[in-house]
């Protein structure tokens, strides 16, 4: 009965990722424009992307606590999940408001967004911890990035289209599109019903509050060298990414089908090369597959920065996203490798606060800096990337030196490793 109902569970936690997708289409690329349709300016994107970011660092701490006044991952999953389809049916229906409120509901609704999406993580991941076996946990995910990737470039295809057929700042078509993300939530809640949750509880934490972080240890290459150099590398890249839809739109000029493809490659690739780098964290540790993405990240910025060409900008993105790939699988590996099961909905809590906190005051401070610094190539935003890069590299520093593996893995280099993910070498188990 139980293995079926963990068969069950997969089933529909891979459903339910093609309905998050979904949603995530509609709604994640087109936040920004929706916000310049209404009248927002370069500060009110700032606020955009840092006050979602600060209060779903704020409420991360109360996650765990959640769960146990719950008594449930499931049923904190669930509420998180329902609050955040009815948040974009709430943003869909800014639209309707006067001008002056507008963009404050907006912004209102998108808070509630990110904050029960990052709520329905922890819980979620914890679940799907115990149903897929360690040594296949890479193949699964990646696999499962895959599935999404497709659906999140149609969904974003589809919203372009509409957008486009509505016509530049045409507020009835940001309606439709963001009650369209928000109808796919509640598909993906449905969805969500199904899971099966141990009636051990053997899984649910047992501290209070932030307790988990009397666990770290430096000398098992735990948590705290690596939460600092995540800290610094998203911060260092939340202080340029909030304006890249700025930038396109204004600088570059971009209509709504081309600036798809530039927001939407770059996921897609991730996706698509989830379950290769999967696979490879599994076989060489996820340590190997973090250094390598520490190692790539500071580069894309640099060569964003290097031409306005369209086509060169969709193979930069393309790029990006094969190396914001390796970060997310291996930072999901990192945890499930080090973290015991009562212990991960408090590490991703912890993880998505550091998330939070460093998209909060990366946007703040780049939006700051975006009116401040002075014009390379004909804008300030270039500048902006530069700035990004050079810290971003910093950030390999206490990775490096710090962050250990915590399994026997197979030993590879940097090139093995590269042929091993562009698909010219076989695993070799």
């Amino acid at each position: 009965m139980q293995k079926n109902a963990v068969k069950n569970s997969v089933k529909a936690s891979l459903k339910d990722g093609v309905a998050a997708a979904g949603m995530s289409g509609f709604a994640d690329p087109y936040a920004i424009p929706f916000a310049m349709a209404l009248g927002a300016s370069a500060i009110g994107v700032g606020l955009l992307r840092s006050l979602p970011a600060l209060f779903s660092s704020i409420f991360q701490l109360f996650n765990e606590r959640l769960v146990q006044r719950l008594g449930s991952c499931k049923k904190a999953m669930l509420l998180a999940v329902g609050i955040q389809a009815a948040s974009l049916f709430a943003a869909a229906g800014a639209v309707f408001l006067p001008a002056a409120s507008a963009y404050p509901a907006l912004l209102a609704a998108l808070v509630a967004y990110t904050v029960a999406g990052n709520m329905a993580i922890p819980p979620w991941a914890v679940l799907m911890g115990e149903y897929i076996p360690p040594s296949k946990r890479g193949n699964f995910f990646g696999y499962r990035f895959q599935v999404l990737g497709l659906s999140f470039l149609a969904a974003s295809f589809i919203a372009s289209r509409i957008l486009g057929f509505a016509g530049p700042g045409a507020l009835w078509g940001f309606a439709c599109v963001f009650a369209a993300a928000g109808v796919f939530r509640v598909i993906s809640y449905s969805l969500l019903t199904i899971m099966y949750e141990p009636r051990t509880h053997f899984h649910m934490p047992r501290g209070g509050g932030i307790s988990f972080l009397a666990s770290f240890d430096f000398r098992k290459g735990r948590v705290p060298a690596l939460f600092f150099s995540v800290l610094m590398l998203l911060f260092s890249t939340y202080l340029a990414a909030p304006y890249f839809s700025v930038y396109a739109l204004k600088d570059l000029g971009c209509d709504y089908p081309h600036f798809m493809v530039l927001v939407t490659i770059g996921p897609l690739m991730t996706y698509l090369f989830m379950k290769r780098w999967g696979q490879a964290a599994d076989a060489y540790g996820s340590v190997k597959i973090l250094r390598a993405a520490f190692l790539l990240i500071p580069t894309i910025p640099l060569f964003w920065s290097l031409s306005r060409n369209f086509y060169y900008l969709a193979a930069v993105e393309f790029y990006a996203g094969i190396v914001w790939g390796a970060y997310l699988i291996g930072m999901s590996n990192f945890i499930y490798e080090t973290i015991p099961a009562h212990s991960r909905a408090g590490y991703n809590a912890f993880f998505n606060f550091t998330n939070g906190i460093a998209q909060f005051a990366g946007a703040l401070i780049g939006g700051w800096l975006y009116v401040k610094l002075p014009a390379l190539g004909g804008s300030s935003f270039v500048s902006l990337l530069l700035f990004s890069s050079f810290l971003r590299a910093l950030a390999v520093i206490p990775l490096f030196m710090l962050v250990l593996e915590v399994r026997k893995v197979k030993v590879a280099g940097p090139v093995q490793l590269l042929l091993f993910v562009s698909r010219f070498r076989p695993l070799i188990r």
